[in-house]
């Protein structure tokens, strides 16, 4: 068995990637406008190896990870009640996330619920969470220890 892991505004843009970014994520940070132009004209050509945005971490392809459990039984878990207001920011954060590649639909046995979790700085800005914690107490632990710090 394998799992897989992968705001209406007027400001707002889409990128080719359908991906809604904020103005201050499209244009760059202060601290590139103030480079000298040799190091600019560097940063131009070499452009495509850094991200466009935080939904661009770039993909490699390995093979599926198996997770072992200890049970046949699959976790099935309902959603978490939350506000209308959460429930838009949850589907935008994973419409984001669909259009970017870094999660897939799933018609899965298995499923865990998410939560809002708000950034400690900015009280308006969520992460999105998800409570992997009863499949986590199904699975397998490894055998092997991890390595002491003291002899490193």
């Amino acid at each position: 068995m394998s799992l897989h892991i992968q705001e209406n505004t007027n400001n707002k843009v889409d990128n080719q990637d359908g991906i809604v970014n904020t103005p201050e994520e499209i244009f760059p940070p202060l601290i590139v406008k103030q480079l000298s132009p040799p190091n600019l004209s560097l940063l131009s050509e070499y452009s495509h190896v850094f991200s466009k945005n935080k939904y661009d971490v770039g993909k490699i392809r390995i093979e599926p990870t198996r997770i072992n459990l200890t049970s046949d039984l699959p976790v099935s878990q309902r959603a978490y009640r939350t506000s209308a207001t959460e429930e838009v920011e949850i589907n935008k954060q994973i419409k984001n996330l669909l259009a970017a590649g870094l999660i897939k639909e799933s018609n899965s046995c298995y499923s865990s619920p998410v939560t809002l979790a708000y950034k400690r700085d900015e009280m308006k800005k969520t992460r999105l969470c998800i409570d992997y914690r009863k499949l986590n107490a199904i699975c397998k632990t490894d055998a092997e220890p991890l390595p002491r710090i003291d002899p490193l």
